[in-house]
């Protein structure tokens, strides 16, 4: 079983393509080929390839840009800022002989705060490439309180944003998500149109069955401007994906990659039964996963541990879509 702290060696990583950046125009810059633009209504998404929220780390989340990507979602801002979970809670891990990532990182990051007053100078917007901004709470108050104290930021920029609801997020009133309960689905979202009308995505998770999907598919339907993000990671204990129990700090985690790429796939099939756009998100690495995920009814693709383990496969798929 893995024994290792994969955590060290990403935050390496980050600092090492960061030191880099100065030589960006060698081994950074890749400009996106013409035609590969994705519109979704006031959106203009410069390739479908998007990166998907799990990185705060605005150096590292610009390089992903000038490598290619269309588009990026900031990771999950809550109230507070969060340390997240004690280490160990990144591991490398294999499911039925594909490898990915396990993950228990907590969502560490700024609070809402801190997050809405540097947002606006945020480097980023000079891609002139949509940001998401994905809002996670523990209440249905909690989401809205957020999203009013980042949409107030908002008001005097005119640049291309998009919120997302990470409707995966615990809910600690009763133990459950949004996502297990999509009957409140339909009250958050009509408290969020009563204070934006920005296109709004909904990241749904792996681990919800079928049944429950179709009925967050069906509510989706009823509001405009919503996108659904097919995809998160897999609830998973350590010792089914050959991680050492021991040496991760929480009983289960999110497991994402390659081992994830099949449910994705089939909650996009699922989704495509109603009208609203498609985010394929999970397990995506090459364009044979893109086009899988494009037949099945996708429009653009969440892309995040193939960012971390082979960031150059932004430039190779954007050159063969």
């Amino acid at each position: 079983m893995n024994k290792k702290n994969l955590e060290p060696g990403v935050i390496l990583g980050d600092k090492i393509l960061d030191s880099f950046s100065v030589f960006g125009p060698f081994i950074y810059d890749f400009p996106i080929p013409k035609g590969k633009e994705v519109q979704l209504f006031d959106l203009k998404f410069s390739s479908p390839l998007i990166g998907a929220s799990f990185k705060s780390q605005t150096n590292i989340m610009a390089m992903w840009m000038r490598m290619g990507l269309g588009g990026a979602i900031y990771k999950t801002i809550m109230s507070k800022k969060r340390d997240g979970n004690p280490s160990p809670r990144l591991q490398d891990a294999i499911y039925k002989g594909q490898k990915g990532i396990l993950n228990s990182l907590g969502l560490p990051g700024q609070g809402v705060d801190e997050f809405a007053n540097g947002i606006t100078t945020s480097k980023l917007w000079s891609f002139d490439r949509p940001l998401g901004i994905s809002i996670g709470g523990e209440s249905h108050n909690e989401y809205i309180e957020n999203l009013i104290k980042i949409d107030k930021a908002f008001k005097n920029i005119d640049k291309q944003y998009f919120y997302e609801l990470n409707i995966s997020c615990p809910n600690t009133e009763n133990g459950v998500t949004i996502c297990q309960e999509p009957e409140n689905l339909e009250s958050l979202l009509a408290s969020v149109r009563k204070i934006t009308d920005a296109a709004i995505s909904i990241k749904v998770s792996p681990d919800v069955p079928d049944k429950k999907l179709l009925e967050i598919g069906e509510i989706a339907s009823f509001f405009e401007k919503i996108i659904i993000n097919a995809g998160n990671t897999k609830l998973v204990k350590p010792e089914d994906v050959n991680v050492d129990p021991n040496n991760f700090s929480m009983p289960a985690g999110g497991l994402s990659g390659l081992p994830v790429l099949k449910r994705t796939i089939s909650m996009v099939k699922l989704f495509s039964n109603f009208k609203n756009p498609i985010m394929a998100t999970g397990g995506i690495s090459n364009i044979s996963h893109v086009n899988a995920a494009k037949s099945a009814g996708a429009s653009l693709y969440g892309m995040a541990t193939s960012l971390v383990l082979d960031p150059y496969c932004i430039p190779r798929i954007n050159s063969q879509l």
